[in-house]
């Protein structure tokens, strides 16, 4: 749910023009006449990154730092950076018992948690359909794909806002949409949220932001309409606009908290 797998490479796009412009403190024309300037381009730090589908396809950055709250979301993908075989089919039994069991194997509950759940909700149900599709051949596959380009990436379980992030880095965070929870079922704050990114701005740090709005003053510089499911009922379906936002760093210096 909320995965960017479908728009990750029109997302990473963006990004990349960072570092193949060769952005050093300085302001630079990007894209549809959009200045992208500010921040260096040596580290990229994604704060949500979730199954990596848009930090698998950023280039360019000597440095890659991502982070996720979810700590078996990170021991899985700590996991298969080190070598982990994911398995290839999960019985609905297998489910229940990793459910129930998660510290047993912490990489494997996050595979399949979310790989084999349905609509990618934290263990929302066991994921299945009349054709008998391999939800977890079909993850695993696409896991593997994506983690064969952050094999250098250093992997961070943190809540965002204690991230180390580096001066000048370009920053992307992909939040819990606003007015939803998050993993721990807690409500997300996304003013709380938008400050933080102003003020990593006003630090000196690039920053693209994914949601579906903003408050005033910050730029939408992409958008795309389309369809999402909530459960296995293909009728119960709704359309959303994603967004991807920009906010360019303002003056350079450390990022202090």
């Amino acid at each position: 749910m909320g995965g960017k797998s479908r728009i990750a490479r029109q997302i990473a796009e963006f990004i990349n023009e960072i570092p193949r412009r060769k952005v050093q403190n300085c302001q630079a024309p990007g894209p549809d006449n959009h200045d992208y300037g500010g921040g260096g381009t040596d580290c990229f730090v994604s704060l949500f990154c979730g199954s990596c589908a848009v930090e698998s396809k950023v280039q360019g950055f000597s440095r890659k730092i991502l982070n996720d709250r979810h700590k078996y979301l990170i021991a899985m993908l700590q996991g298969v950076q080190n070598g982990y075989n994911l398995p290839e089919s999960i019985t609905p039994e297998e489910y229940r018992y990793i459910r129930d069991h998660k510290d047993e194997d912490p990489a494997l509950a996050g595979f399949v948690g979310f790989g084999c759940s349905f609509g990618g909700k934290w263990f929302g149900g066991y994921a299945r359909n009349a054709s008998g599709t391999n939800y977890a051949l079909q993850s695993k596959r696409s896991l593997l794909k994506d983690m064969a380009t952050l094999q250098d990436a250093h992997f961070v379980c943190e809540d965002y806002r204690r991230v180390c992030i580096p001066p000048g880095a370009v920053i992307y965070a992909d939040p819990p949409y606003n007015n939803t929870t998050g993993y721990s079922g807690e409500r997300f704050d996304s003013s709380e949220f938008w400050r933080a990114m102003r003020l990593l701005a006003d630090t000196g740090h690039t920053v693209f932001v994914s949601e579906q709005e903003a408050p005033p003053g910050i730029e939408c510089i992409w958008e795309k309409p389309f369809t999402r499911t909530l459960d296995r009922n293909k009728g119960n379906q709704f359309t959303v606009t994603e967004k991807l936002f920009y906010l360019p760093a303002r003056r350079h210096g450390p990022c202090t908290w």
